[in-house]
């Protein structure tokens, strides 16, 4: 009932999550989780795997899809849904694509608003965001609780609990509105060029343009993922 493909690589982390509900009593002397069917990367880390890469993971039977698992920051175990980091794959893509999800596990990636929903629902997550700026130096937000609405909700964005080394420019501001994209309607969607928890229109952008290129005056921005180059770690 399991099947595993592993790569080698790096990435951002953002979706962690405790064990199941149903899981937390089944814990055996030795303080090991019993085997089961993954149902994340915290599931795979917890029945023994440390090697980061991509995997499979079921969410129920019949329903499974590939994520790269970071098995190595901050404790491991964190299923990764978004990574950018040289700008070859891009993100200027419409509700469908988003929906299901574009580029491939092991480079840049979105996993997917259906696959995220049906992760982020199944137990108490939460999201963490690596940046790294020009000179090279690596920042982070973490959030204690996250979850995404399904789509009949528009994917509406449930993110609270902040702590990190940059300013909170994601959860305060962006909390509680839906997903757009530039064919939904919504102009904050269509001057970024890309799909994302839009308010009026953002503080934080991670989907938006990916700049090869950064002025001086936007190196704090970049920290703060509004516009600048992204870069995960």
């Amino acid at each position: 009932m399991q099947h595993m493909s592993r790569s080698s690589g790096c990435t951002v982390n953002v979706i962690k999550a405790t064990p199941p509900l149903g899981m937390r009593n089944t814990l055996p002397p030795g303080g090991q989780y019993m085997s089961y069917c993954p149902s994340d990367c915290t599931s795979l880390y917890h029945n023994g795997v440390r090697r980061s890469g991509v995997y499979t993971i079921v969410m129920s039977p019949g329903t499974t899809f590939p994520v790269y698992c970071d098995m190595e920051t901050d404790g491991g175990g964190w299923t990764v849904f978004q990574r950018r980091r040289d700008g070859l794959v891009s993100f200027n893509r419409g509700w469908a694509e988003y929906r299901d999800g574009f580029g491939e596990p092991r480079g840049e990636h979105w996993l997917g608003n259906h696959q995220v929903h049906l992760l982020s629902n199944q137990g108490h997550y939460s999201l963490r965001i690596d940046m790294q700026d020009w000179s090279h130096a690596h920042r982070h937000a973490l959030y204690q609780s996250f979850r995404i609405d399904d789509e009949e909700n528009q994917y509406r964005l449930h993110v609270s609990g902040f702590s990190g080394t940059v300013e909170d420019s994601f959860g305060w501001y962006h909390d509680q509105h839906g997903f757009s994209t530039p064919d939904t309607g919504n102009i904050c969607a269509e001057i970024s060029h890309a799909g994302w928890w839009f308010h009026q229109c953002f503080y934080a952008n991670l989907n938006g343009v990916y700049y090869k290129v950064c002025q001086t005056d936007q190196h704090l921005l970049d920290l703060q993922g509004r516009s600048c180059r992204y870069t995960e770690i």
